[in-house]
């Protein structure tokens, strides 16, 4: 089985439909969400509707699908990220909303995989994985071999062996026997570790490999949206320096 785990798509429709294709060619035969579908970005709905029709096995939630889903005060969003997810909120319709609030925080698969957006031992506090000292906590909470996770929009992989985590960036992760690996599989619609195209990883069961993806996408149409939607500038600006 091959997966596509796809993530902070941040309502980048461009980005999401460069993906969608890229993983096609690869042979994807379904998909996994980490979560932030919406925000930042001016295709919250168009994005929504495709990740629903995909043949997705999980998804989870993330911060700017709950807050996107709720009429809650925006503690914690500067005001850029804040004023996306009013826009959004408005954007969305009932069926829509009560979509992302049902996704939940985690999700476990059996014995060989976890899904979560932030942190395991506290998904709903949203807090960020950066480096191995985080890491580290987060893996105490694991308890599968594989757990996939985003938020940073930063593509990192850690890997717990022996009692001690190493980790950081990384093109294709082998999976072996007693390891635990903690993966953020980077953003789709918003990077930012300094490469603006877009990101997402397959995981091949059969060869216990998962592989980082980068995707060209239309990124000029992308960021004309965001300003005739009367977004902030910045958000466009952002894109074409993946940060």
């Amino acid at each position: 089985m091959k997966y596509a785990i796809i993530g902070d798509i941040h309502a980048n429709l461009e980005a999401l439909q460069a993906v969608l294709a890229k993983a096609e060619e690869l042979g994807v035969d379904r998909y996994m969400c980490i979560g932030d579908i919406v925000g930042y970005n001016a295709n919250p709905r168009e994005c929504l509707d495709i990740v629903r029709q995909l043949d997705m096995e999980v998804a989870v939630k993330g911060n700017h699908d709950e807050q996107a889903s709720t009429e809650s005060d925006l503690l914690g969003f500067n005001p850029q990220a804040a004023m996306a997810i009013q826009w959004t909120r408005r954007q969305l319709n009932d069926q829509q909303r009560d979509w992302l609030a049902a996704l939940p925080y985690k999700e476990r698969m059996g014995v060989k995989l976890t899904m979560v957006h932030a942190t395991l031992d506290m998904p709903h506090m949203w807090g960020y994985i950066f480096d191995k000292f985080s890491a580290e906590v987060c893996l105490e909470y694991q308890f599968t071999p594989v757990c996939f996770f985003g938020h940073t929009h930063v593509p990192l992989a850690f890997d717990k062996f022996g009692g001690s985590v190493s980790g950081g960036r990384y093109d294709e992760v082998r999976l072996e026997p007693n390891h635990k690996y903690l993966i953020n599989v980077g953003s789709v619609g918003q990077p930012r570790d300094g490469d603006p195209r877009a990101a997402f990883v397959t995981y091949c069961t059969d060869e216990r490999l998962v592989t980082l993806h980068r995707v060209e996408y239309d990124l000029a149409t992308s960021q004309a949206k965001i300003v005739a939607a009367g977004l902030p500038e910045r958000l466009a600006e952002r894109l074409m320096f993946g940060r």
